[in-house]
Formats: structure tokens, C-alpha cells, sequence
């Protein structure tokens, strides 16, 4: 090799491969610190294409995991929901079996049963309303509160419910003691005289009655009045009625006083959160015009009888203590629900005297006393000759009337007080004990008489009375009905799921079921003709109940579909669940063999490059010493 001084080719050489050592020990490091084997797409182009498409699978598979999750959540939820239902069916059907046993009373007994199962019916529709992060599916589309979905959204916020005639269940408070009662016939007179100037109660002809009751609807104004509160205007009445001669006046709760003649007719409270413009309510007022008899008929027989005769000529015999009876005429207009509860507690009360034995034969030596049939028994002795005021209960209701005791005269007086209360103002029965002979008598005992009094039962529905009068298809519930929200809640009767990290792996959920010949079962518990239908069911009659059992029975089977394709979804999402943690687990495994270092083997590299690399360095050196011969050949 020739000796040159412009280019050292060892030296060349040298550094060319101390650089290449360099960078291999570079990426080693680069490796070694970061624990990837493909830093860049110059490590490897194909595998790190190959490991990208791997990540995306990954982080698809792991959210479709999580996917999952929030699908079985809601899952859990609306069977939770079916749950209750279930529970609330079962309930219902053991009302309805225990209303078709025959020992129980339809107005009494069934009708508290009915009760009940009017209440479970609206908790029906409530729990239908159950959402899972605002999404609903379970209530067919329309709200317990009859709010619509339209185009899949409950919209409270902008939702204004169309106007509808209320029924009892938005009012809370019809106070109509004015006209309820016979006692207040004048009032009643003065209304059905002011609702048409042609209808006079009060003569002695029916045919001027007027007819059996009218229909007045009244009518929300949410516009009405300057300062902005609410108004009710009387919008129509039926049978001849002029709505003119009515007038609603607001209250401050929502509510109105309807009056008609100056007589108050009713006081209606509402809640005025529930309202909206143009609402109607409709007051039915009955005016009745079949007649109550009064009683007819009283009398006595002995009882018992410990009476002796006096040992004088003269003295009484026992025969001749007696006791006689009357009845004041009450007309039919005043034979009211208080005359009728006195009438009962005379028919079976007992009255007794005793006499005392004693020559002089004085007022103090008899008593009087009366034994009543009210719910306390209650009984009167003979006081002073003055009107007495006393309670009294009658199948649990309370009255109030009054009674004087003679004990000289020997009589008792019982009947309706004055309005002051210190008189009887309508006396209605008197109970007269007589003797006959001479004063000086000495007989003495005790004698009772059983009081029998013939009557016919009064009827409060043939009273006057004013009562709400129901829309023929009205909404069951309203407990949270119509109140402000900004809510916006999407309906539909399919859930799709993005349960995997394709396209195709997506899982749709159609809420419809069809099997063993039940027909469409949608998931609306809304008791709609879809739904479950026990809104159209009865409890009133043995005969209604017994029908219910088995249509219960078809909605507890409705309901058991529903839980069952509930069931069978979160099965198979628990199953994706697992199928997904499997892949994403040897996906991952896959991916980390093309991208992850193997450390052992990049330790070798890396201590074989630093060798290399320092051998490079000391052979540079050498390398750079070799023109220095050159100066020997100088000398």
C-alpha cells in the first residue's frame, strides 16, 4: 500500500464504522429506554401497520366492553321496574280473588277493594315512566301524565298540554255544604230559582221543579284579569239551565266559588300548577224531586213489668199505668238526614217509669227515664222541665238534637233544636206515661214499654247535591302532571348497542314479543290496549272479580315475556362482556410481540454495538497515527 499524506483511508474506514456502531447502539438505547421495538416506521414499516390496526382493535374492543356494561346497567334497571309491576300484579290479583268471595258487600267492602286497585293502576303507569339516562321504553310513548313522545322525545320543556275537561282527580276540595243537605232547602230553592226564573221549587206543582240536575261548565281563563291571575268563567250549563244566572268567582288556590241566587254551590280547589288555558270543569247539580215519606207509624208494648197495685180501695192497678205515643207531621221537604237518624234511635228505644210507693203520691216519687238505640245506648233520666241539647252517634255519624223531660206531666219531647239551641224548634215525637185512679195510690214498680216507630229509610241521594262530573275517558293519574320542567326525555322501543369494534358488531334490542298466542307484547305498561289492559278491569261485583283473575293472569303472563327478553338480553351482553375480554386480552398479546422490545436479546445488541463502538474509536486513533511515517522519509 502506497504511502499518502492527502487521503487516510484507515482513518476513513475506521470512522465510517464507529459511526455505524454508534447509531445501532443509539436505537439500542432508544429501545431499551422506551420498551418498544418499533419507535418509528424506519423500525418497521409492515409491523408497525400491523400494530396500529392491532391498537385500534384494542381500544374498540376494551369501549364495546364498556358499552356492554352501560347496556346490562340498563337492562337491570328497566327489569327492576318489571319487578314492582310483577309485585303489583300479584297484589291485584289477590284483591280480585278476595272480591269474588261471596262475603263481601258490593257498596262497602268491594268498593274499598276497587279503591286499591285504582291505586295500583296509576303505579302501573308511573313505574312505566322509569328511564335510564333519560332514555324511556317501557310506557308505549305516552307519559303517566298523557304527555306524548313525538319523533322519540318526551319535550317537557316545551310540552303545553292541550285543554281537557279535569276530572276528580285534579280536584282536591268540593265543599258544597249548602246545598247537600234538606236543611239548607231554602238555599236550594234560591239556586234552582236563579239558574231559571221558570223553576219554583216551592209550590205545590212537580211540573215546576225543574228537571233532576244540570250540568255547568266552567271554564280556565289563564289570561284572565289585569294583575294577571286566573280566572273561571261559566262557559255553559244543560237541561234549560242559563249560564248567565251562574257565577264563578277565583280563588286564590286555582280553585272557584260557583254561585247562582246569591247561594253559595260549590267550592272547588285545584291545584293551579296543573292547569292549562282552556280546562274545563263540570258541576253536576241534582236537584231531587222524589219524595222521602215521613213516619207514620209509632207505638209501645210492656216489655217488662214489676209494677204492684196499692193495698188501698182506691189504688192503682197495674193496668193502669200506660204510656201514650205520638208523631208531629214532618212533610217530606223537612224530612231531612238528621230527622231520619232520630226516627232510627226512637224505633227499639226503651222507655220506662217508676213509681214509688207513698200515700201522698208526689211528683218526686216517679221517674222517668228513656233508653235511646244509638251507637252509645244512650239514656235520659227525668230532670228539670227544660230543653237539653245532646250528640248522638248513628252508624258512626254524628247528629245533634234535643229532648225536655216532664216528670210531673209525665212526658218526654225529642226533636230538631232552634237555631239558637235552647228550644226545640221542630219537635217530633212525645212520650206521654199516665195513671189512672186516685192520687193517694201506693203502688209502686217499674214498668218499660219497647218503642216501635215504622218509617222509610232516607236516602242522601235525594238531596240536594253538587258533585264533579267525570269525563268519560279520563286520565288515571296526575301526581306529577303538567309541572314546568326542562327535561327532554328520548323514547323508543329499540336500543342499539355498539357492543365490538367493527360496524357489524353492533346489537340491535326491538322491545316486541309475540308468544304462545298472547299477541303483541310491547314493553308499554301503560294498561293501554297494548299494555296491560287492568285499567278496563272491575272489582265492583262478585261477578266482575271473578272475571279479573284470569285476565290478571294474562297480564302477569305479559309482564313475565317482558322480564324474560329483559333476561335473555343481559345474558347475552354478560356473554359479549367475556367473548370481548378474551380478544382484547390475545389482540393485546399479538400486538405486543410486533411492537414491544425483547429486552434480553436487545441487551445483547446493545453491549455488542458498545464494543464495536469503542474498538472503532481506538483503531481511529491508530488510524490517525499512520501518516506520521511519512516524516521518516523526510530525514
Amino acid at each position: 500500500m502506497a504511502m499518502v499524506v492527502n487521503h487516510n483511508l484507515p482513518a476513513t474506514n475506521a470512522y465510517r464504522h464507529l459511526g455505524i456502531n454508534n447509531s445501532k447502539m443509539s436505537k439500542s438505547i432508544e429501545k431499551l429506554s422506551s420498551g418498544l421495538a418499533i419507535n418509528r416506521a424506519g423500525d418497521n414499516a409492515a409491523g408497525l401497520a400491523v400494530s396500529e390496526k392491532m391498537r385500534a382493535q384494542i381500544s374498540g374492543i376494551d369501549q364495546a366492553v364498556k358499552n356492554a356494561q352501560d347496556g346490562i346497567s340498563m337492562v337491570q334497571t328497566f327489569e327492576g321496574a318489571l319487578t314492582e309491576t310483577d309485585s303489583i300484579l300479584q297484589r291485584m290479583r289477590t284483591l280480585a280473588a278476595q272480591s269474588a268471595n261471596g262475603t263481601y258487600q258490593d257498596d262497602v267492602d268491594r268498593e274499598a277493594i276497587q279503591l286499591e286497585f285504582n291505586q295500583l293502576n296509576d303505579e302501573l303507569n308511573q313505574i312505566a315512566d322509569t328511564d335510564f339516562n333519560g332514555v324511556v321504553v317501557l310506557n308505549g310513548g305516552q307519559m303517566a301524565d298523557g304527555l306524548k313522545a313525538v319523533d322519540g322525545e318526551f319535550n317537557y320543556k316545551n310540552y303545553v298540554r292541550d285543554p281537557m275537561q279535569l276530572d276528580s282527580s285534579y280536584v282536591s276540595v268540593v265543599d258544597d255544604q249548602t246545598v247537600d243537605d234538606s236543611s239548607n232547602t231554602t238555599n236550594m230553592n234560591a239556586v234552582w230559582s236563579a239558574l231559571n226564573t221558570t223553576w219554583d221549587r216551592t209550590d205545590a206543582s212537580s211540573a215546576n221543579d225543574g228537571p233532576e240536575s244540570v250540568d255547568v261548565e266552567i271554564t280556565y281563563d289563564a289570561t284572565g284579569g289585569d294583575d294577571g291571575t286566573k280566572f273561571w268563567q261559566v262557559s255553559g250549563a244543560t237541561n234549560g239551565a242559563i249560564a248567565d244566572n251562574i257565577t264563578a268567582t277565583a280563588t286564590k288556590n286555582g280553585g272557584f266559588t260557583l254561585t247562582a241566587g246569591g247561594k253559595t254551590i260549590g267550592t272547588v280547589v285545584l291545584d293551579q300548577t296543573k292547569l292549562t288555558n282552556g280546562d274545563k270543569v263540570v258541576l253536576t247539580l241534582n236537584n231531587p224531586k222524589g219524595s222521602v215519606a215521613a213516619a207514620t207509624n209509632i207505638g209501645a208494648e210492656v216489655i217488662s213489668d214489676t209494677m204492684k197495685g196499692g193495698v188501698k180501695t182506691t189504688a192503682y192497678k197495674t193496668e193502669d199505668i200506660n204510656l201514650t205515643t205520638s208523631l208531629e207531621t214532618v212533610t217530606d221537604a223537612n224530612m231531612t238526614e238528621t230527622v231520619n237518624a232520630i226516627y232510627d234511635i226512637l224505633n227499639g228505644a226503651t222507655f220506662t217509669e217508676t213509681l214509688k210507693a207513698n200515700t201522698a203520691a208526689a211528683a218526686g216519687d216517679k221517674s222517668l227515664s228513656i233508653s235511646l238505640g244509638d251507637d252509645d245506648k244512650t239514656t235520659f233520666e227525668a230532670a228539670d222541665n227544660t230543653v237539653h241539647a245532646f250528640e248522638f252517634y248513628k252508624d258512626g255519624e254524628k247528629y245533634k238534637a234535643g229532648y225536655k223531660f216532664d216528670a210531673t206531666a209525665g212526658t218526654f219531647e225529642i226533636g230538631l233544636l232552634d237555631t239558637a239551641g235552647t228550644a226545640i224548634g221542630t219537635k217530633l215525637a212525645t212520650f206521654t206515661a199516665t195513671k189512672v185512679g186516685s192520687a193517694d195510690s201506693d203502688t209502686s214498680g217499674t214498668r218499660s214499654w219497647k218503642i216501635s216507630l215504622d218509617h222509610n229509610s232516607y236516602d242522601k241521594s235525594t238531596s240536594p247535591s253538587v258533585e264533579v262530573k267525570e269525563p268519560v275517558d279520563g286520565a288515571v293519574s296526575h301526581s306529577n302532571a303538567f309541572n314546568k320542567s326542562a327535561a327532554v326525555m328520548t323514547y323508543t322501543n329499540n336500543i342499539t348497542l355498539q357492543v365490538g369494534a367493527r360496524t357489524k358488531d353492533a346489537v340491535n334490542f326491538t322491545f316486541k314479543y309475540d308468544s304462545n298466542g298472547l299477541g303483541d307484547l310491547k314493553a308499554d305498561l301503560d294498561c293501554s290496549a297494548r299494555g296491560l289492559g287492568t285499567d278496563k278491569l272491575s272489582l265492583a261485583t262478585q261477578k266482575d272479580a271473578n272475571a279479573a283473575i284470569d285476565k290478571i293472569d294474562n297480564a302477569i303472563n305479559k309482564v313475565s315475556m317482558v322480564r324474560g327478553s329483559f333476561g335473555a338480553m343481559q345474558n347475552r351482553l354478560e356473554h359479549k362482556v367475556d367473548n370481548l375480554n378474551v380478544a382484547s386480552e390475545n389482540l393485546t398479546a399479538a400486538e405486543s410481540a410486533i411492537r414491544d422490545t425483547d429486552m434480553a436479546k436487545e441487551m445483547m445488541n446493545f453491549t455488542k454495538s458498545q464494543i464495536l463502538s469503542q474498538a472503532s474509536q481506538a483503531m481511529l486513533a491508530q488510524a490517525n497515527q499512520l501518516p506520521q511515517g511519512v516524516l521518516q522519509l523526510l530525514q
